[in-house]
């Protein structure tokens, strides 16, 4: 990765890079820029729509301004990121699955992501802007090691709106205001655009915000009983627009409601090692959504196993599971098509940060009923991620 470009693109996005150097009285810089090169080798091997393979990545741009460092203005940051996916798919051309095995599969673009500022108080924060709402909301973190995109954001939440919520890969104008209650309970309440981008044009970041597109409302407690164990517990309200189940080309304004709730946290330390589990759960109105029922669970153990103690290493096990609403399956029998009601991913997955900036990760997923489609065997899946980091931030 050619770095020297990484401030040149900053600046195209329009921060003014005369602030790298301000620092603060300890030497810190107050511009931090970062930048991650993911790329991904599939090969399904048997099952789904068919034995083939392709090759994804996805490059991320990041410039974050700590503005109390730069001109005293307390508790503000500011924050510009960009991205770029190439175009060959593996979940639609390939596999035909639902869930979606990686979770930097898209149809490819080059945009600008987010673009946001934050303000923080004593009890919380208020950011406003291009956000991407999974960086703040139904976060997963022991679920990040995972490749299946149903281990981020659930896909009982990541369904909504006509062209998804403010998530990876496009994202929309919102604001999320957290609450700290007290060192063990914090509120989030989120409020997005109803429906983000263009649908007739998905490869654009559009700001156009109409009175016709409905809001997205999110609210979210957690509690942390301990340091290492947490619990979400979540409720979205959309009343924008869905894809009408009987006919994907025609779209009808409604309303949806939908909850989630899920635990995580650190199970078991031994030596130098430790097991972390995360256990989660969504429901989406099956009147509107095609998901109606997601259940979500894994493992992670993290230990030196293959390398030296020098390197981090993480091993886990995770199974994510989607179920068909009746609504759904019977518009679709309507239309002589036949669902399965479940779709059931497993993956295995290891993890090694091999260098300070490359991690190597092979993947192996296992796909129950592709997509809910009878016609498709299930599908084996391997993959083999690597991801290549640069940061100006000292250490």
């Amino acid at each position: 990765m050619r770095t020297a470009a990484v401030p040149a693109m900053i600046a195209a996005l329009g921060l003014p890079m005369c602030v790298e150097a301000a620092e603060s009285p300890d030497g810190e810089p107050a511009l931090l820029l970062d930048a991650a090169y993911t790329g991904e080798v599939w090969r399904n091997v048997s099952g789904g729509v068919r034995q083939d393979g392709t090759y994804l990545d996805n490059i991320d741009l990041i410039a974050t301004l700590d503005a109390e460092r730069a001109w005293g203005w307390t508790g503000t940051t500011f924050a510009v990121s960009g991205l770029h996916n190439n175009r060959p798919t593996l979940s639609d051309r390939i596999v035909g699955d639902i869930q979606t095995v990686s979770n930097i599969d898209t149809d490819g673009a080059t945009r600008l992501y987010e673009a946001w500022v934050e303000r923080a108080f004593e009890a919380g924060a208020i950011k406003l802007g291009l956000i991407d709402l999974n960086s703040e909301l139904d976060v997963n973190e022991t679920g990040a090691l995972f490749i299946n995109s149903s281990h981020g954001i659930g896909p009982d939440f990541s369904q909504v709106g006509e062209n998804g919520p403010s998530i990876f890969p496009i994202t929309g104008l919102g604001g999320v205001m957290r609450w700290d209650y007290s060192e063990r309970v914090q509120v989030r309440l989120g409020a997005f655009e109803g429906t983000v981008g263009d649908p007739t044009h998905p490869r654009r970041t559009t700001l156009d915000l109409q009175s016709g597109e409905g809001t997205l409302l999110v609210g979210e407690v957690t509690l942390r009983p301990i340091d290492a164990n947490r619990t979400l517990l979540g409720v979205w309200r959309h009343t924008g627009r869905s894809t009408d189940f009987a006919n994907e080309e025609v779209l009808r304004r409604t309303e949806s409601l939908g909850v989630y709730a899920l635990t995580e946290g650190t199970l078991m330390e031994r030596g130098e090692g430790s097991l972390s589990g995360f256990l989660r759960v969504g429901f989406a109105d099956s009147d509107v959504h095609q998901i109606s029922r997601y259940l979500g669970a894994g493992l992670v153990w993290s230990a030196p196993m293959l390398a030296s103690a020098d390197y981090e290493e993480q091993l886990g096990l995770a199974v994510a599971s989607v179920t068909n609403g009746d609504a759904f399956r019977r518009a679709q029998a309507d239309l002589g098509l036949a669902y399965e009601r479940h779709e059931t991913a497993i993956e295995l997955t290891y993890r090694v940060q091999a260098l300070s900036w490359l991690a190597l990760q092979p993947d192996l997923q296992y796909i129950i009923n592709p997509g809910t489609d009878p016609a498709l065997d299930d599908a084996w899946v391997v993959g083999l991620r690597f991801e290549l980091t640069w940061s100006n931030e000292p250490g």
